[in-house]
């Protein structure tokens, strides 16, 4: 009798269960084959990354695994030949766990209507059968399929079937153990891992009782009579740990027999997967039956599942009619059903090839190096590769990457966590950065801040400036004074504001001490490498990375031109209060411009923008050739605010050239490519002279923010995570949502640049006419221009 099927899963592994439970979420029966009369838990444990709970999140059932297995917060590296661990990597910000492979395989299994997985099936056979294939069973059954899919291991019939010849013997061998502590093992859950001696130990807590451990190594002609003896190869183990502590001996020793086993190390040459068939019609293969690998990454499961999940996505596009109506049980042509499958399992082979091929020739190469016996590998490894490669194995991708830890990187971070979605913030430094002291906030800048949702804490912290008043250094009377009255303007403390919005964020948020060093394309992701060998991969960068941007440097931006003039800036800090009152004093003249910004009763802000000479270059690192140089150009204005000066501490005083963009390059250039833009003053650095700076950074991050979320997020706010998502298709939505936002920041950016540019040039020029201009008329505009740049809208959070 000949059976009919949708879809034949053949394995009832982690592939072909995962592949199963995803077209069961959308909707989709299959069949899935097992040639045993049970599931088979073979290999106990493996190690879970990131990748595989993003892809245990699609398909539902990450939460349920997470309950029964500890993360696992460090690896510790060491080698048989030293003593002392050579490195000890923290995992955090990525999610490691040891799952127990039988919890992992019931879970899925538990998923699936019951009668889902037919036991006891082994094909023997495959043939053509118009659109279909047949496939023979060993029991004499006959099923026809509409799609036939290999997740049969390395001895995959299906791979057979497709051309892939058999997978190949590295000469390694591994054996693999799992112990019970009924009481507890106490041992922490840190991975440990030694290497050395051409062996590699590895032990690994899943929970509080669990305990997986390994060994990989070359055998000699008379180990392989190891193989099928549990006793045997106990008695191996045990003889090759002397040099690893008592403590990971006794979890060797309290294994029982029949939780040890022994198999040899396989994989797939990566050329084959290069010129292979990973698909062919309505056939294809995923998991070991396609990527067979060796287990120095731990991302053999990891890896399967992630088929799975694709997979799953691929064959539901081509079944499924737009819109989600199912072609089950309609009149169907099967010619162009066949065609749309073949289309299907083609982009699913595209989509895996080289994910396939680049963990296959990483893993093998991690491998050689850690096993390697060789007097040369043996010193490179243990004195320098032992903290490079624990950090390969860390490559991972993230939703969105921020580089830089400044106001705009942590405006955009936290806009995008008050939306629901996480952000990975990169910072270069070891902790946050406080320079420029503090800053004018327009009301632009307080509408940004109540945005995000800080607003109101910060307000109580820095009191309204009613007024600005403009003074010439030429003249004995203030030129003007400009009310302030229906604006809201303060004086913005600059470490005030940044611990504010790192205190909003979730504790792994912000990565220290991690600089960028260079960016590539890696399909429809960036990868970025650390200075310290980290490897990170994601959907969105965004570079708020400062003037002298890495991703602007990449997206073809010139760096920013210096001015020709620079800025000291200081703040002063009066415990019994300052006394000068809440207004905004500024000085100009003589080719100077001096201002005094009280953020509250004790704090007052200071600044100083002139055009240096040659001897001036000198100062900048120096505060005390600083300060005597500020003290000495202050001598045309008011004592009180001379004082200020006089009173601010060495380490409170600061020197930076004033550099800008020049407009043309923002009107020309790329402020976003693909899943790429820029921010803050990556975007648009400028000159001081309007004040807009760090309010523009505001802007900035909350408008990107929101296109982000248009682009991640599904109508109505229905999240992407835990959904299966095509990539191509959420590429060109973070494509979209990126050039929406810049299509928003290009001509406020070349507005403010350009501004304040004049401005500058304006209150600083010596000349004679513009001095008289300036001071008997273009005193009472410009501080006018102030309020209405500072008049703009970014909006709220809401798309």
């Amino acid at each position: 009798m000949e059976i009919v099927e949708d879809i034949v899963i053949v394995g009832a592994g982690i592939a072909g269960l995962t592949t199963s439970v995803g077209l069961h979420r959308l909707g989709i029966r299959s069949l899935v084959l097992e040639s045993s009369d049970r599931l088979r838990i073979t290999g106990f444990a493996l190690s879970t990354w990131n990748n595989a709970w993003k892809a245990l999140d699609a398909i539902g059932i990450g939460e349920s695994l997470r309950h029964q297995h500890h993360l696992t917060p460090s690896i510790l590296f060491a080698s048989t030949n030293l003593d002392q661990p050579v490195s000890e990597i923290s995992y955090k910000g990525h999610e490691v766990r040891c799952l127990q492979r039988r919890l992992l395989l019931e879970t899925l299994a538990n998923e699936l209507p019951s009668d889902t997985i037919r036991f006891s099936s082994k094909v023997v056979s495959i043939e053509e059968s118009g659109f279909f294939k047949r496939v023979h069973l060993s029991d004499g059954t006959i099923l026809k399929t509409k799609v036939l899919i290999g997740c049969d291991g390395v001895n995959s019939v299906v791979a057979k079937w497709l051309g892939f010849k058999a997978p190949v013997f590295t000469g390694r061998l591994a054996i693999r153990g799992y112990t019970k502590f009924n009481d507890g093992h106490g041992l922490g859950p840190k991975f440990r891992q030694f290497v050395g001696k051409g062996l590699r130990f590895g032990f690994l807590p899943c929970n509080d009782e669990d305990f997986h451990w390994f060994l990989t190594w070359t055998p000699s002609t008379k180990d392989e009579e190891l193989e099928d003896d549990p006793v045997k190869l106990k008695q191996f183990v045990m003889s090759k740990l002397e040099d690893i502590p008592n403590e990971m001996k006794s979890v060797v020793e309290k294994t029982q027999l029949d939780a040890i086993l022994s198999s040899p190390l396989k994989y797939r040459r990566p050329w084959e997967l290069l010129w292979g068939n990973i698909s062919k019609g309505n056939v294809c293969v995923a998991g070991d039956a396609l990527h067979p690998m060796t287990p120095e990454l731990g991302q053999g499961g990891c890896a399967a599942l992630e088929d799975g999940v694709v997979l799953a996505r691929c064959i539901a596009e081509a079944l499924l009619k737009p819109g989600g109506e199912e072609t089950n049980g309609k009149i169907v042509d099967e010619e162009e059903e066949y065609r749309r499958i073949e289309i299907g399992l083609k982009i699913f082979a595209q989509k895996r090839r080289w994910r396939s091929i680049d963990l296959i020739s990483t893993a093998y190469m991690v491998g050689y190096i850690q096993q390697n016996n060789g007097t040369i590998i043996n010193f490179l490894r243990d004195n320098f590769l032992s903290k490079f490669l624990p950090r390969m194995l860390l490559r991972k991708v993230e939703d969105v990457v921020i580089v830089g830890a400044g106001i705009a990187g942590l405006t955009t971070s936290l806009g995008l966590h008050r939306l629901g979605i996480r952000s990975l913030v990169l910072e270069s430094s070891d902790e946050l950065r406080i320079t420029g002291f503090a800053f004018t906030t327009w009301s632009n800048a307080w509408k940004a801040l109540d945005a995000v949702g800080i607003g109101d804490s910060l307000r109580r912290q820095h009191y309204l400036t009613p007024s600005i008043l403009v003074a010439s250094t030429f003249l004995d009377q203030p030129a003007s004074e400009i009310s302030y009255k229906g604006h809201e303007i303060r004086c913005l403390q600059r470490r005030l504001l940044l611990e504010t919005l790192a205190k909003e964020l979730p504790s792994d948020t912000i990565r220290f001490s991690s600089k960028v060093v260079s960016i590539e394309e890696s399909g429809f992701f960036k990868r970025l490498h650390l200075s310290d060998g980290t490897i990170l991969k994601t959907k969105v960068l965004i570079g708020c990375d400062g003037v002298n941007s890495v991703v602007a440097k990449w997206l073809g931006f010139g760096k920013p031109v210096f001015t020709g003039r620079s800025a000291i800036r200081g703040s002063a800090n009066f415990k019994g209060g300052h006394g000068f009152g809440l207004k905004f004093r500024q000085f100009i003249g003589k080719g100077l411009r001096s201002g005094f910004l009280p953020c509250n009763d004790e704090n007052v802000y200071w600044f100083l923008t002139w055009t240096p000479s040659t001897k001036d270059e000198e100062l900048e690192d120096d505060p005390v050739k600083l300060k005597q140089f500020v003290m000495s150009k202050l001598q045309d204005i008011p004592n009180e605010m001379k004082s200020v000066v006089g009173k601010t501490e060495l380490d409170a005083i600061a020197s930076s050239p004033l550099r800008y963009r020049r407009p043309w390059e923002l009107l020309w250039g790329s402020i976003s490519k693909g899943n790429v833009c820029v921010a803050g003053d990556a975007l648009h650095p400028m000159t001081p002279d309007l004040g807009q700076g760090g309010c523009a950074a505001l802007e900035d991050g909350v408008v990107l923010a929101r296109c982000i979320a248009e682009a991640l997020l599904k109508p109505g706010g229905e999240e992407n995570k835990g959904k299966i998502v095509d990539e191509e298709e959420e590429y060109k939505r973070i494509e979209m949502g990126l050039k929406n936002y810049a299509q928003e920041r290009r001509w406020r950016s070349i507005d403010l640049v350009s501004t304040a540019f004049m401005v500058g040039y304006i209150q600083q020029n010596s000349g004679k006419i513009i001095n008289f201009l300036r001071d008997k008329f273009l005193s009472r505009f410009l501080p006018g221009m102030l309020l209405r740049k500072a008049s703009f809208d970014c909006g709220t959070l809401k798309y």
